[in-house]
């Protein structure tokens, strides 16, 4: 059974090559769905990201580790645009 749904978002900045995200985070256990924001990081960052805005949120009690995604699907989208991967962070909380 899935019970969480993380969807991020990713932006690479060009001219620096930094990689930021943001992701919004759906409990499908209670419809309520929470975002971290903009934030620096590459690879699977974005799942630290979601990760620490769920225990601040109580929604788990600790850190997701790998064992922990089968019960998580995960939406990644690379190469968005700047201000796309901003406001997924601000506005889906």
């Amino acid at each position: 059974m899935i019970k969480y749904v993380i969807h991020a978002k990713k932006y690479r900045d060009k001219t620096n090559g930094n990689t930021y995200h943001a992701t919004t985070i759906l409990n499908t256990q209670n419809n309520l769905m929470i975002s971290s924001p903009f934030s620096y990081g590459y690879g699977d960052q974005f799942i630290q990201s979601a990760s620490d805005v769920m225990v601040k949120e109580k929604w788990i009690d600790k850190p997701l580790k790998s064992l922990d995604y089968l019960n998580i699907h995960m939406i990644v989208e690379d190469n968005c645009k700047k201000r796309d991967v901003k406001n997924w962070g601000d506005n889906n909380g």
